[in-house]
């Protein structure tokens, strides 16, 4: 059976749905928000001040609200899947301009041609945003660190090893269970995960010195292809590292024997990625390895290969820049994400920035809610590449005065961003008018930092915001108030009821 909602009940259910997601999440905006316990089926209860977190755990009993949540729900999410940062923000600026839009509008047939003016509008502020924008020195990007986190030693530490890694996107964050410390490390070498033949080939971390490397563009079924080359290697006393598409049990039982029966070492690896991208990683160990063309396989050598229960690494002394500078060249023409990402983590291996973070903590609790500090922290760095601004929501205030309030859309554009900076004053307990008042009249040379209850020049402050987050918090905040805006009705089909006469 269906339940067809529509007209001022639609609105009413929004309203509700829109509110609920709204009261949670921006409590937690700025340096002074709030922490929100959450408590779900799948973990014990947390506290967290994390915007997109909230916004998950948020849902209703009624499947009208719920539905309604969830699409509201996309322009957050939607924000940390693009930049990893501002789902609060997003949240903020999408109530004002949804309820704005509904409180100004006379008549429902003109929805449509708002919702291009907005986006139009949010065009146009973007463009506005990147007046305010600079590129951040060392100092603002721990200063973006540290708003992120609302944590000086968090940033300090993420900063200096993100600047260690030279910027890099490939750091990924883990918490440590052994004790309570949080520490960094760099990977020195290609690494490949997960590729190791059988598990028997692995008893202990080991290290294998100037191991000849053998590459095969195929998989391996008969043992004559690779016994010519065990042979020959035997004779020289050196160590093999063989990858090839799989191995049969058959041949994997043979190489065992020989490392069992013999002191050459033998490990057998697979090629863990298919298609063209099996062939990117036989070029990457070509590249590092110098290997030459033999007969249908490719034969190099590297300095040393650490093997760990799901980890080889490969360490070289050959630096491959021209390789480097033709993939760094490639991805510059690349627009899927996925395959982008595929990219730039080869380069991190083969420039070896590729870095882990690990979050201790004496409970579960903690270690939970660090990792979510850290983790905002790094995607505060990552965003930082396309120019930072003097912050505290402030150029979103700047900008609003300089809009065309006889424009309706503009009009409710320009409340909205209002919004963020009002709710972070709030949120900090000051006076939200007087306060306002005192950056206008200083022409907005003077900002309030909300963590330290001051107001500091533009010019000296350390309060920053990222462009691209400020972008795409009201790109997105945009987009879904203006779907919302042309909803006219919502269907939910329910399974029948089933009818026991009939059985």
């Amino acid at each position: 059976m269906q339940k067809i909602i529509k007209g001022q009940e639609l609105q009413e259910y929004i309203d509700l749905a829109l509110s609920s997601l709204s009261d949670a999440v921006k409590t937690t905006l700025g340096p002074s928000g709030h922490n929100v316990i959450i408590n779900t089926s799948e973990y014990a209860p947390f506290i967290t001040n994390d915007g997109v977190t909230i916004a998950e755990a948020i849902s209703a009993d009624d499947e009208i609200t719920n539905t309604i949540l969830t699409l509201i729900k996309e322009a957050a999410l939607k924000t940390d899947s693009d930049i990893g940062d501002g789902t609060t923000t997003t949240i903020v600026l999408l109530e004002s301009i949804y309820k704005s839009s509904i409180a100004t509008i006379k008549d429902k047939s003109d929805t449509l041609k708002l919702k291009e003016d907005l986006q139009r509008s949010g065009t146009r502020i973007c463009n506005l945003l990147k007046k305010y924008s600079k590129t951040p020195s060392n100092e603002d990007l721990k200063n973006i660190a540290s708003i992120a986190a609302n944590d000086e030693d968090i940033a300090d530490l993420i900063t200096k090893f993100y600047l260690s890694l030279d910027k890099s996107d490939n750091i990924k964050i883990y918490e440590n269970t052994l004790n309570s410390k949080d520490y960094v490390r760099k990977l020195q070498g290609y690494f490949l995960d997960d590729v190791i033949a059988s598990p028997y080939f692995f008893k202990d971390q080991k290290s294998i010195t100037n191991p000849i490397v053998i590459l095969f563009n195929t998989e391996i079924t008969d043992i004559s292809l690779i016994q010519e080359l065990i042979y020959d290697n035997k004779e020289l006393n050196k160590d093999l590292i063989i990858m090839a598409d799989s191995f049969t049990d058959e041949i994997i039982n043979a190489v065992l024997a020989i490392n069992y029966e013999e002191e050459q070492e033998i490990i057998l690896l697979n090629n863990p990625e298919y298609g063209s991208r099996k062939i990117d990683i036989l070029n990457d160990l070509k590249t590092i390895s110098q290997a030459t063309n033999i007969n249908n396989y490719y034969q190099g050598s590297i300095k040393e290969c650490k093997i760990d229960t799901n980890r080889v690494l490969f360490i070289y002394d050959y630096n491959p820049t021209a390789y480097i500078q033709k993939l760094q060249e490639n991805l510059k023409n690349i627009q899927d994400e996925y395959e982008r990402n595929f990219i730039m983590d080869r380069l991190s291996k083969l420039t070896c920035t590729y870095g882990q973070i690990f979050v201790g903590g004496a409970t579960t609790l903690e270690r939970r809610e660090k990792k979510m500090r850290f983790t905002d922290a790094l995607c505060a760095l990552n965003a930082s590449k396309y120019g930072v601004i003097t912050g505290s929501a402030i150029p979103f205030y700047q900008i609003s005065e300089e809009l065309d309030n006889t424009n309706l859309a503009d009009a409710i554009m320009a409340k909205a961003l209002k919004a963020p900076l009002s709710q972070i004053l709030t949120n900090s307990n000051v006076d939200v008018t007087s306060t306002i008042k005192k950056i206008q009249d200083s022409n907005y040379q003077i900002i309030f930092n909300a963590k330290r209850k001051t107001f500091e020049s533009i010019t000296t402050t350390n309060v920053l915001d990222n462009l691209k987050v400020l972008e795409i918090a009201l790109t997105n905040a945009t987009s879904i108030a203006a779907l919302l805006l042309t909803t006219s009705h919502l269907v939910i089909n329910t399974p029948k009821a089933s009818n026991l006469s009939e059985l």
